[in-house]
């Protein structure tokens, strides 16, 4: 299978107020900040790579890409709070990816935090859905 792009798109339902920014980071440490919507909710999108794995193991599939963080066996999104004056993080919260081979051939997923106040994001329902 070649190399197949994934629009991934996190809706943070009720996002705490944060003075500095707040967003997807990349592997450089750069962030995407999302974009608020009417109801108070900030919505985020980026775009991954599902390729073959190359990890040994039964996953047949990988993602890749600037905004992927983590090991074959557990890949995530970080969401990034800035810190103020030298500190260049206040924290940051993981996003657990699907299984790639769960979403290989979807054009686009979509999962809501409920919960980002933990090391772990909580996501709504059953995490990720394809559209």
């Amino acid at each position: 299978m070649a190399d197949q792009t994934l629009h991934v798109v996190v809706t943070w339902a009720d996002p705490t107020e944060h003075t500095e920014g707040v967003g997807l980071q990349d592997t450089s440490g750069e962030l995407v900040e999302g974009a608020s919507a009417p109801d108070g909710s900030v919505r985020y999108e980026v775009d991954l790579t599902v390729r073959a794995s190359r990890a040994a193991g039964p996953q047949r599939q990988d993602f890749g890409g600037p905004f992927v963080h983590g090991t074959p066996k557990e890949r995530f999104l970080y969401l990034s709070f800035r810190g103020a004056g030298e500190e260049p993080w206040q924290r940051r919260t993981k996003i657990i990816l699907p299984a790639a081979d769960a979403v290989a051939g979807q054009a686009e997923i979509h999962a809501t935090v409920v919960d980002a106040d933990r090391s772990r994001a909580v996501l709504d329902g059953d995490g990720w859905s394809a559209v």
